[in-house]
């Protein structure tokens, strides 16, 4: 009964995601730039399975690693950053305004045969890449854990 409760949830949690992302377009459409920035954004995402391992892509150019952070806790990994816009000399009036900045946040759920100990993270060319193998068997609670970004 408990798997099934904690499948609900994961369903429950990815269509309140999904939500956003709409509602998110629909803001994006009636306001103007300048109160866009002012609200969480997300960043495009690949979560993919190898036999070995959890994959996670992570598409954030124009960050500094400082500005990054990602936390494993319990099953949910936690990216986490801030995008500063670049500051320009002269007052600037926008035709076209695609790419986001400020404050992101995407909570990644986890398969439980995931290892907390064996995490990698690496930020090269514009891409977070997370790598968490894989083990046998379910894993016990683990506490939150901060990822190191290479």
């Amino acid at each position: 009964m408990d798997d099934l409760r904690k499948d609900i949830l994961k369903d429950v949690r990815r269509i309140q995601e999904e939500m956003d992302l709409l509602f998110d377009h629909f803001y994006k459409i009636r306001h103007s730039p300048v109160l866009i920035a002012k609200r969480l954004w997300r960043p495009p995402t690949d979560v993919f399975e190898t036999e070995q391992q959890v994959v996670i892509l992570v598409e954030i150019a124009g960050m500094k690693q400082k500005d990054l952070n990602v936390i494993l806790s319990d099953n949910v990994l936690v990216i986490r950053g801030d995008r500063q816009e670049k500051a320009l000399a002269h007052k600037t009036f926008y035709r076209n305004m695609e790419i986001n900045y400020g404050t992101f946040e995407r909570n990644i759920y986890l398969p439980e045969s995931i290892d907390p100990q064996n995490v990698r993270a690496e930020y090269r060319d514009g891409f977070l890449e997370i790598r968490l193998d894989k083990k046998e068997g379910k894993r016990s609670k683990s506490k939150e854990t901060k990822i190191q970004i290479e």
